[in-house]
Formats: structure tokens, C-alpha cells, sequence
């Protein structure tokens, strides 16, 4: 598949190595293209603007900072029948009023408000609970041995996708079902950040529903 990165650090970065190395086209995009040019070069991927990766990509990984996901949204415009990957966590010291809002917004997850500004796209919740040390370092592993990586979305098709893109490189998809689900992994929720392997990471959430 053609995956293109919108926001090519830590998560974006890793992820795109990852994907890159089991033969998917990637492209990395940030706002200094240029700088990310000896990480492409090293994984076998492009660099592009960030309108071009949106332009690219038949799957889009957005891991920028919360905060600027309005400002993407009218810069690259619609992502009309993409698959979009929040990767994204609002938090109000580094993301503003932006995050505060959809935080204290009970009506909507974090990841709803991604979608509503994205609405031509198939959005799924994925990568946003992991530590972007254990995507760089515990990839790869087979069957038990694999970190839990939380998804969710209204769209199946999409988030099948998305699964099969987990599982290619090495994480258990644990799948909670529609977008509403997010709650249960947003920041300091009961699955935020526990970087558990998938047979721990379900017993977890039987404890919890």
C-alpha cells in the first residue's frame, strides 16, 4: 500500500521504518521535509510536503501534535475514501484550547473530532497508547509475544485494513470495536500506555467493561 506519514517523528518515524521494511510505499512529510531526508533514505521511503504526502498516501498516519490537527485539516484539505490513522492525544499543556475543549466536550471523543474534521475519510484510532520506544524496539515478535495495539472505528473495512497493517509488523491488534471505544485508550484512561502483550492487555479489558 501507498502510507503516506503526516508527522514523521518518534511514532510517525518509526512506523514508517517499519512499514517501509515489510514493502509498503511509504512517504514521511513534516514541516522541514528536507531534515527527514537521511531517515527515508535509510528505510527506502520519499519525503514529500505534507500536501503531497496527503496526496500520496491510500492510508494516512497523522502524528502531529494535537493542537494543529485544524490547521492540517484546511492546509490538505479533504481525504476523501483514505484511511486516516489517529495516532494523535489531546493534551491541554502542550495543545491548548483545542484539546481542552474536546477533553471537557463529553459528547465526542478525541478521536471523533479528528474524524469531523477529516469527513470524507475512514478514520480509525490506532498508535496513540503505545510508547513510541516499544514501536521502535518490540516489533516483529510472533503470536503471544506481541504488544497489544489498541484500534477502533465505524468503518470495519478500514480498521481491517489497519489491523493487517499491525500485524505485518509484529503488534496484536486488540480491536474494541466503533469510534466511541476511544475512550477506553485516550490519555489516563484504564488502556493509555500499559504496552502490554495482547493476552495481558485482554485481561485487562475484561476487568474493565
Amino acid at each position: 500500500m501507498k502510507i503516506g506519514i503526516i508527522g514523521s517523528g518518534n511514532i510517525g518515524g518509526n512506523l514508517g521504518k517499519h512499514w517501509a521494511k515489510v514493502g509498503h510505499e511509504v512517504m514521511f512529510s513534516s514541516r522541514h521535509p528536507e531534515e527527514l531526508k537521511p531517515m527515508a533514505e535509510k528505510a527506502g521511503a520519499k519525503t514529500g510536503t505534507t500536501e503531497e504526502t496527503a496526496a500520496f498516501g491510500e492510508v494516512i498516519l497523522l502524528a502531529i501534535p494535537y493542537g494543529k490537527v485544524p490547521d492540517l485539516a484546511q492546509q490538505i484539505g479533504n481525504l476523501d475514501n483514505k484511511i486516516l490513522i489517529d495516532a494523535a492525544n489531546p493534551y491541554p499543556q502542550r495543545d491548548g484550547d483545542v484539546a481542552q475543549k474536546v477533553i471537557d466536550d463529553k459528547s465526542q471523543t478525541a478521536t471523533g473530532y479528528v474524524a469531523s474534521q477529516f469527513p470524507g475519510a475512514k478514520t480509525v484510532k490506532a498508535f496513540n497508547s503505545i510508547y513510541f520506544k516499544v514501536i521502535e524496539e518490540t516489533a516483529f515478535r510472533s503470536e503471544d509475544d506481541r504488544i497489544a495495539v489498541q484500534v477502533c472505528s465505524d468503518d470495519e473495512q478500514a480498521k481491517e485494513t489497519v489491523k493487517q497493517l499491525i500485524e505485518e509488523i509484529g503488534f496484536a491488534p486488540q480491536d474494541l470495536g466503533d469510534l466511541s471505544k476511544g475512550v477506553l485508550f485516550e490519555p489516563y484512561a484504564p488502556l493509555y500506555n500499559q504496552n502490554l502483550k495482547i493476552g495481558e492487555a485482554e485481561k485487562l479489558l475484561s476487568q474493565i467493561q
